[in-house]
């Protein structure tokens, strides 16, 4: 079926981002969700198209063809958490609830296709620590339950999103990355509100942020055209956080760059 996209005016060419959904139950029913505000900082801010991408049986929907329409990947935050069985099996893995293991395959399955196509890749929160695992690191389970993580107050989820996304401790970018790039070696003021964290650092990723408590807060790998993740919510009001609306206009340019390659490259 011909759904028009061909038909789209030549003056907004945009690049087209692939955005991985969640999979929640609807009631008594299956279903799929994206929250707005991802879909909200990609078309404002980056300035791209936006596609969602069902966190369905990876075997069957995420093959290496849906990368050969799209000029990058987002990967979300979401409530759930990374399972425990992906990284460490003999874990308690109710220390990690709670779950959503179909969108842990299908992520593993998009990462390794987009890293293998040197598809852009912004991996937002959970993102970044499926990013973090699909390169065989770790992750500890519950940072509001050790003392060590000084940095990381427990959020109430009743509080309105203004009060949940406020900035609520500094990461200091370190210099030489895609983030020193952006934004700058330095400190930055930035929200939190994740409960895993990275454990043991994935193969080929390199730090390009910390907390001062020694959580590790974006990484990214040097090899890749743009392979970002950052443990933070950058996609909250984007438009209106100068840290979140460079990371967002960095992204988009390197989906415009990918686009143009694709155009040079027709058969990769």
């Amino acid at each position: 079926m011909d759904i028009g996209l061909k038909h789209a005016p030549a003056s907004r060419n945009r690049p087209v981002v692939g955005v991985l959904s969640n999979a929640i139950m609807d009631g008594t029913l299956p279903a799929q969700s994206v929250d707005h505000k991802y879909l909200d900082a990609l078309m404002q801010v980056a300035d791209v198209a936006v596609v969602i991408i069902p966190a369905l049986n990876p075997h069957r929907h995420l093959s290496e063809d849906i990368l050969q329409s799209l000029d990058g990947v987002m990967l979300t935050g979401a409530v759930s958490n990374v399972h425990p069985r992906h990284f460490d099996p003999d874990a308690d893995e109710h220390r990690h609830l709670p779950f959503d293991q179909e969108r842990d395959n299908a992520a593993l399955e998009l990462i390794s296709h987009a890293l293998a196509y040197d598809v852009p890749l912004l991996a937002i929160c959970r993102g970044m620590q499926e990013l973090n695992v699909s390169r065989g690191g770790t992750l500890t389970p519950d940072i509001h339950s050790d003392d060590k993580f000084f940095c990381h107050d427990a959020w109430d989820k009743s509080d309105p999103p203004h009060v949940l996304y406020a900035p609520s401790h500094a990461v200091t970018i370190a210099d030489g990355g895609i983030l020193g790039g952006v934004l700058g070696a330095g400190t930055r003021q930035v929200n939190s509100l994740h409960v895993q964290a990275i454990d043991r650092l994935g193969d080929g990723l390199m730090i390009e942020a910390v907390a001062q408590d020694g959580t590790v807060e974006a990484v990214s790998i040097p090899d890749k055209r743009f392979a970002l993740g950052v443990q933070w919510h950058p996609e909250f009001m984007a438009s209106d956080n100068d840290v979140s609306r460079r990371i967002f206009q960095a992204f988009g340019a390197a989906a415009r760059s990918y686009q143009m390659f694709k155009a040079m490259e027709p058969t990769r």
